[in-house]
């Protein structure tokens, strides 16, 4: 017995907590013989545990191809980005011991879940949740007169003829979790923006993504833990980070923390992470 995948369409985009994931599939058996084939769809979340839907089964002629089956997963709650897989098996996986994996398909980042989620659809900052900070910072001065919503969009300027820049802080502290940004960086050569955790003083509790604000595609992530840098890691993007938006995320553990782009991971660190509650930032500005 042999099967082939034709179709694989999975959920896509940004899914709410304690919503299901779907796929809609379609297969083939490529064998000799009349058949019955076992669908299964799985995905696997942020802390690596797949979370496998129910197999369903699809009789089919030899060289016959199936219509669109559906297929779905428990509820999910886990924020981060999350894997799909569809395979073909022979008998029925999980309840079957003799069942034979046909073929397989998997795909990376398909869809995330937010617990807290900010679009900025008002013209001002939510007072419960952020407020504009006022300090020095490198060369800059953070200033409230830099920070703006515009058509949905966080702006922070970085005046012409100046060196000041803006900045935004949470409310609320946070700790281990998924936190993600959708940016375009300014060309502003010798700026960087900034998304962070952080809680001073300095040194003792951070974690942080640095754009460079240029076409040298470079970003930087490191970590801050008991008065000291814990790690540090400059690395090159697929992209110009000033062309158009892409989403920066990283997925943070008591032992560990992940660093993505647009989904995909970029750069780990493992052990020596910051373990208290921090505040979470926004900022663009110029460093020493």
């Amino acid at each position: 017995m042999s099967a082939e995948i034709v179709t694989f369409e999975t959920s896509t985009g940004t899914i709410q907590p304690d919503s299901t994931a779907t796929a809609s599939v379609r297969v083939k058996n490529t064998g000799p013989e009349y058949g019955t084939l076992w669908i299964g769809y799985s995905v696997q979340g942020p802390t690596g545990r797949w979370h496998d839907g129910s197999a369903i089964s699809v009789e089919l002629a030899a060289g016959e191809e199936s219509g669109p089956r559906e297929l779905s997963t428990e509820a999910l709650d886990t924020p981060g980005y999350y894997k799909a897989r569809v395979s073909v098996w022979s008998r029925e996986p999980g309840s079957d011991p003799e069942a034979k994996r046909l073929a397989n398909i998997e795909e990376a980042s398909t869809f995330r879940i937010f617990g807290t989620r900010e679009d900025f659809v008002s013209t001002e900052l939510d007072p419960e949740w952020w407020e504009t900070t006022i300090r020095e910072l490198g060369r800059s001065n953070l200033e409230p007169d830099n920070v703006s919503i515009e058509d949905g969009q966080l702006r922070l300027t970085l005046p012409a003829q100046t060196l000041n820049g803006g900045e935004i802080a949470s409310k609320g502290t946070f700790g281990p979790g998924f936190y993600a940004a959708r940016i375009k960086v300014p060309d502003a050569p010798s700026s960087i923006t900034g998304f962070f955790l952080y809680e001073p003083p300095d040194f003792e509790s951070e974690i942080d993504v640095e754009i460079y604000n240029d076409s040298s595609r470079r970003v930087l992530f490191t970590t801050y833990a008991g008065g000291e840098q814990t790690h540090t890691e400059t690395t090159e993007l697929p992209f110009d980070p000033t062309q158009d938006f892409h989403d920066y995320a990283f997925s943070y553990y008591e032992d560990s923390i992940t660093f993505l782009v647009d989904g995909e991971p970029i750069e780990e660190f493992e052990g020596s992470v910051p373990y208290k509650p921090m505040k979470l930032y926004v900022n663009a500005w110029f460093p020493q």
